[in-house]
């Protein structure tokens, strides 16, 4: 008789983690699902937010080019002004800088 309630215990508790199996599956698939639908809305602004700065770029680069083009004088004194600014910079940070220290002891 022990046998037998052995049995069946082990019986109930196969059916019982069948049970739990499937209701994790069922659960799990549920939530697949909906990080699966967010991820699609997360991508589907993130090309829209893409497509919107990239015209953005598109037309602010064609204002930048029409107006260099409107003024070239004032483009090449831009250019000539910060290469200038450049090489003062460059000067006075080189200026700044310590010698190189030489050993009195070298032969």
């Amino acid at each position: 008789m022990a046998n037998f309630d052995a049995q069946a215990q082990i019986e109930a508790l196969r059916e019982e983690m069948a049970k739990l199996h499937e209701e994790l599956a069922a659960q799990s698939a549920e939530v697949y699902e909906g990080i699966s639908n967010r991820a699609g809305k997360a991508g589907r602004s993130m090309r829209a937010a893409a497509r919107t700065g990239a015209g953005y770029v598109r037309s602010e680069g064609t204002a930048v080019a029409d107006a260099a083009r409107e003024h070239p004088a004032a483009v090449s004194t831009l250019v000539l002004t910060a290469g200038l600014a450049g090489v003062v910079i460059g000067y006075l940070l080189a200026s700044a800088a310590e010698p190189p220290t030489r050993s009195r002891y070298w032969r």
